[in-house]
């Protein structure tokens, strides 16, 4: 008689990966892609306003420029950038304690399938080295 015990049961009809399991594996890969390519040229953009934003705050002559000036120099760069979906007028100027901040928020929208988008929320910021004027 062998020392072995039988199995029974649900136990005996455990399987390894089933065909079942291999499309669910795919299926949901293929998802996580699927977003992942919408996503890309998103942050892509969102990386091409922080360096506008940056290299704005970052320059010499707009440190204790007025709003419209901050602006115009923004959109030069969203131009050379080729930034889509904002615009300069949607950049604000704030003050945190002695700095001005350079701040955009904004939001985007993209189609993914059928009635569903996906939602992209940014909050950019650059916080300029010199204070407003009088400073």
């Amino acid at each position: 008689m062998s020392d072995r015990p039988r199995t029974v049961g649900a136990a005996a009809r455990q399987g390894g990966f089933t065909l079942w399991s291999a499309l669910y594996v795919l299926i949901t890969f293929g998802i996580i892609v699927f977003v992942a390519v919408r996503s890309v040229p998103v942050y892509l953009n969102n990386f091409e306003i922080q360096k506008a934003l940056a290299a704005v705050a970052n320059d010499p002559s707009m440190q204790h420029a007025d709003i419209m000036a901050i602006q115009r120099a923004v959109g030069r760069h969203f131009e050379a950038g080729y930034t889509s979906g904002v615009s300069p007028r949607d950049v604000t100027i704030g003050h945190a304690g002695a700095a001005r901040v350079i701040e955009l928020r904004y939001e985007v929208r993209r189609p993914l399938a059928f009635n569903m988008s996906l939602v992209y929320s940014f909050k950019d910021t650059a916080r300029m080295t010199g204070g407003g004027p009088g400073d």
